[in-house]
């Protein structure tokens, strides 16, 4: 899917001031797109999420899986130059038993410049344990003025396999609850997927979903 954009017109009554806020862009599928900056616009704020982490599959040997980490965020304000091109990639959610891929704003050309920014995706869930290790904290550029926010932890092991950490955006993969029950996918952008809870059988785990990111432009 390509580059969306919302123009102010059509979010607020009346026609786009001369100056301020103009309009939202998204990108919301996997892999990589260009963007040009538009005409007088001089500042982005950019909101980019990696893609969920994977739960762990279930396993007759071991236990259940606990679910994949949710991906970091980062909401950032960049100075821009009309007619410079910024490549925006998109992180993948991860499959059952992988990490969530990483989501960048990235400067490709044009006089302006700017560090690029990087949202981490969630890591994958493990089999039989209390859960992964924290999520690696995102990254914000030394000349960007952003924040930089966790994803959230997956659910602990316990009875059945585990629920899939929430992201800035929403909820991870519910809990299958039930024995030898397959993992519950993500529902939220870069949220995790659940774990698969073990039995008779193993039980595959639910996958992390796709990153996204948010471009407000200004003038």
């Amino acid at each position: 899917m390509a580059l969306t954009k919302i123009e102010a017109s059509n979010i607020a009554a009346g026609a786009v001031a001369s100056s301020g806020f103009t309009g939202i862009h998204t990108d919301v599928s996997s892999g990589s797109e260009t963007y040009t900056v538009p005409t007088d616009i001089t500042k982005l704020l950019v909101i980019i999420t990696g893609g969920g982490g994977g739960g762990a599959n279930g396993s007759v040997a071991v236990e259940n899986g606990t679910g994949g980490g949710a991906a970091g965020t980062v909401i950032a304000s960049v100075t821009v130059v009309a007619t410079d091109t910024i490549t925006i990639a998109i992180g993948a959610g991860g499959s059952a038993g992988s990490a969530g891929g990483n989501s960048t704003f990235t400067h490709a050309s044009g006089s302006g410049s700017f560090d690029t920014i990087t949202a981490p995706g969630g890591v994958v869930g493990v089999l039989g344990s209390p859960g992964p290790a924290a999520p690696t904290a995102p990254t914000v550029g030394a000349s960007n003025d952003g924040i930089a926010i966790k994803g959230g932890w997956p659910g602990l092991w316990v009875a059945n396999g585990e629920y899939g950490g929430d992201s800035f955006w929403g909820g991870g993969g519910m809990s299958p609850y039930l024995n030898n029950s397959a993992g519950k996918s993500a529902d939220a952008f870069g949220a995790g997927g659940s774990g698969g809870d073990h039995g008779a059988s193993t039980s595959t785990a639910g996958s992390g979903a796709v990153g996204v990111c948010l471009i407000m432009e200004f003038k």
